[in-house]
């Protein structure tokens, strides 16, 4: 439900709401000429007779239709009006049926109303017979390239052929061919459509006990839905752009994702949401936190608090982490402003108006969805953070912990009245030296702190390393994969991904074919001083020292797979896939620092930033000073090999590091 206003309502036309469970329902006909007229009458949620709700999107404020009431007129939205028209042609909708519509039933001038109204969305969705899901009419006028024509008939019998599909390699194929390219073109736009990444129409989708998809008159079911697009991923190998644009498949999938997570659990975490729905819409950007309210547990709603549209941006965001903090005595949401931050090119002038502090996630950033977006997305923090990786992968048997066991109930956190700083205890680390390139890396980073690209830093001053060539070379492979063998960072690095590394430099060195984006991420970090050496300099002195090298074999593509045609894509956990993983999808960057330490920072870090453990957060974070006080700005999370579990605690024990308090604005 995108929020808007309009200075023709009429508030007399709406029957009073005297109970906080209350909603207005609407019935409508269409009179002589085709104009609408409209009863509302308010009930309590649970007193309601059947009815149906809508799910659409708002699109521009323009109004040019009118629902006429005994007491008043009110605005039909543009976008809604076609809808509306259609039901009462359409043989799937009878004379006298209640509706509830948001435009319509609620009063979005009355702001105390429209926030209990919010809080009670997932309630009526709920409570409703059945949600129809309005994508739009067939053919839009004045929008070339978005005709949908015969798509939903398609999808129909694509979901019929979902069983065919999962057995039949040579049916894959043929629906490959070019005698299928229109209705592909078709469901492509479809899938295109402003709806399927819209923050509101996630729960709308979600909740209902039956819901029913309608283009034009055409209609399909949101369970034949589902089967017709595990049938595209089939057909497509889940990833490629041959028949239509990968980004409106990857919009239905996510969806089908989240509502699996909530049929199996009940609730999702709500910080994991609000990332997965990066690349969605929202008019008012509060919307992009109240918007998942109905789909959440109690412990989540609490974090969210009652909806205040009184509230700027900057205090709902900012709150949210307050109220974290509060709920789990953790800080990993901070986490998140490695993606979601001031830098993102996409946020424009008028909301950089009101800064938020550098600790608060800027949720109005667009960041491609991503089911593990940061470490802090950890599949061992599903409580907490959580993340929207496939059911099939929920076991895990590695956590990232920095701060160990104790170091947590020591960070002292604490927020200022207007929550523009925040205190916590921590110690540093160190200092950042050298940083390796990512430029040619294909990288998914957005923000204008890197308008000049990503070229390699030298190391000024790095400490020499006593260490022998391979634990150098252990350290970095390591680091090049988060220390993780799958893209949900749910195990541990396996021992052979250094011969993998090996093996794939031999085979670039020795003119074979190679995944291009090794050969453009070594050719932009061979000359990195790591220790006193060059990074070419350790691989040589390793590959000189390998007696018996083995050749692992190694996808020349680094991308998923599909083995069988009956098992979901799987990551092959080759140090090539998770290479592609945190250079290209998660930007990060070879880091070194002034002692030596190797890791992986932000795209966005630079030399001198300071790498530090605060004791309220489980990932170390890359901090700046800024200011004549000090005080340190967020930049984002920071891998630092050796100390990613607990191995700080006896250092701050012994006395060997200093406890600071970190003033963050």
């Amino acid at each position: 439900m995108t929020r808007g206003r309009s200075d023709e309502r009429n508030d007399s036309v709406y029957p009073v709401l005297e109970h906080s469970d209350s909603i207005r329902l609407l019935r409508f006909s269409r009179r002589h000429g085709g104009a609408f007229h409209g009863e509302l009458k308010a009930f309590r949620l649970n007193r309601t007779p059947p009815f149906y709700t809508a799910s659409y999107v708002w699109g521009p404020p323009t109004t040019p239709e009118f629902m006429t009431f005994n007491s008043g007129s009110l605005p039909v939205l543009s976008s809604l009006a076609p809808f509306l028209r259609m039901i009462k042609l359409h043989d799937n909708f009878s004379d006298g049926q209640w509706w509830w519509f948001d435009s319509i039933c609620i009063n979005l001038e009355d702001s105390s109303e429209r926030s209990a109204q919010v809080q009670m969305m997932g309630d009526i969705y709920r409570t409703a017979q059945r949600t129809c899901i309005w994508l739009g009419e067939e053919r839009e006028e004045g929008k070339r390239g978005r005709d949908c024509l015969g798509a939903i008939q398609f999808l129909v019998q694509l979901a019929n052929l979902r069983d065919a599909l999962n057995t039949s390699a040579q049916l894959r194929k043929e629906l490959r061919d070019e005698k299928f390219a229109g209705q592909w073109q078709a469901v492509g736009s479809l899938l295109g459509r402003p709806w399927w990444t819209r923050v509101w129409t996630l729960q709308e989708y979600i909740l209902p006990r039956e819901a029913k998809f309608y283009c034009g008159s055409s209609g399909i079911s949101r369970s034949a839905l589902k089967s017709a697009i595990y049938s595209i991923y089939l057909v497509t190998n889940g990833h490629d752009d041959d028949l239509f644009p990968r980004a409106n498949f990857d919009a239905a999938w996510n969806r089908r994702r989240i509502r699996q997570w909530y049929t199996e659990n009940g609730e999702m975490g709500v910080v994991a949401m609000i990332a997965y729905l990066g690349n969605h819409s929202a008019t008012d950007t509060r919307d992009r936190v109240y918007s998942s309210l109905g789909l959440i547990g109690k412990r989540n709603r609490r974090l969210i608090g009652k909806p205040d549209y009184e509230s700027s941006v900057e205090q709902v965001y900012a709150g949210l982490v307050e109220r974290f903090w509060r709920e789990y005595g953790c800080l990993d949401i901070i986490c998140f402003t490695h993606l979601f931050n001031r830098d993102a090119k996409n946020i424009g002038c008028e909301e950089r108006q009101g800064i938020l502090p550098s600790w608060a996630p800027d949720w109005r950033a667009f960041v491609q969805s991503s089911p593990v977006p940061l470490m802090a997305s950890q599949s061992s923090t599903q409580e907490m953070i959580g993340n929207c990786r496939p059911l099939a992968t929920k076991k895990w048997t590695a956590t990232y912990r920095a701060t160990g066991k104790d170091l947590r109930n020591k960070a002292k956190v604490r927020f200022a009245k207007n929550l523009k700083e925040m205190w916590c205890d921590g110690v540093i680390l160190d200092v950042v030296d050298g940083l390796g390139g990512l430029d040619g890396c294909d990288t998914r980073c957005t923000s204008s702190a890197c308008n000049d690209g990503h070229p390699l830093v030298q190391s000024a001053q790095g400490k020499r390393l006593k260490a022998l060539p391979e634990e150098i070379l252990e350290s970095l492979t390591c680091s090049l994969v988060l220390d993780r063998s799958d893209k949900y960072l749910g195990h541990a690095a396996p021992n052979h991904y250094m011969s993998d590394f090996l093996s794939l430099y031999r085979r670039a060195m020795g003119g074979e074919q190679v995944d291009l984006l090794f050969r453009v991420w070594y050719e932009q970090n061979k000359d990195l001083d790591i220790g006193g050496q060059t990074l070419s300099d350790i691989i040589m002195a390793v590959d000189t020292e390998s007696k018996s090298p083995t050749r692992q074999k190694i996808s020349s593509t680094g991308r998923p797979r599909i083995d069988s045609a009956n098992t979901y894509v799987k990551a092959e956990d080759t140090f090539m896939e998770r290479l592609h993983d945190v250079i290209c999808k998660k930007s990060r960057r070879l880091m070194v620092t002034e002692q030596s330490y190797m890791g992986v920072a932000p795209c966005r870090a630079q030399q001198g930033d300071v790498v530090a453990i605060l004791f309220g957060c489980s990932i170390p974070l890359v901090l700046r000073r800024v200011g004549s006080r000090e005080a340190w700005e967020v930049v984002g999370e920071a891998y630092v090999h050796g100390y990613m579990n607990g191995q700080v605690e006896g250092s701050v024990r012994d006395g060997r590091r200093e406890v600071r308090t970190f003033r963050l604005v």
